[in-house]
């Protein structure tokens, strides 16, 4: 069974999504590395005003910047620094590396019973039902001061900003 977050944890990468998804129901959010650029920061402030944002990443350089940068620009944000031990393989000093259990430990104030998941759709059904697919996912986009990206990376961005369906076609 899968634990429940409230808010959206801002991991560095996929491997740190693949691994927390493995026990975690929660919202994620990649900055793709030291990739923390204006738009992210923009994004992450208007999810921000809906939502914990929670910053996970890994105790190296990179990770600290990244949290820093985040706990500058965002005020509301939680920084969880993964400890140096409690690792399951001491080669890499990563999320995807440290223990579920320690892990659970971090995230214990924002364990919840409650789903992140109030809606859940797939923008490419979705906008296939519009005459012009491409142009109601730029309008999407622009809409919503979206990171351009696949699909699937548009869909959890309208997630994390909780844009129901109904609100899209309006």
């Amino acid at each position: 069974m899968k634990i429940n977050i409230d808010g959206i944890l801002v991991v560095e990468g996929k491997e740190d999504v693949s691994y927390l998804s493995s026990f975690l129901n929660a919202l994620f959010f990649t900055t793709n590395g030291l990739d923390i650029n204006r738009d992210k920061i923009d994004f992450l402030k208007e999810a921000a005003k809906k939502n914990k944002i929670i910053v996970l990443t890994d105790n190296d350089e990179a990770g600290i910047k990244i949290s820093d940068v985040i706990k500058n620009e965002i005020n509301a944000s939680f920084v969880i620094k993964t400890p140096q031990i409690a690792r399951k393989n001491y080669i890499k000093r990563g999320v995807a590396e440290t223990d579920k259990k320690v892990v659970l430990e971090a995230l214990k104030p924002f364990i919840t019973d409650t789903s992140p998941f109030d809606e859940n759709y797939n923008l490419a059904s979705l906008i296939s039902l519009s005459d012009d697919p491409q142009a109601k996912r730029e309008e999407i986009i622009k809409k919503y001061r979206l990171i351009y990206g696949d699909n699937k990376s548009i869909s959890n961005q309208l997630k994390i900003l909780k844009i129901s369906k109904k609100e899209l076609w309006k």
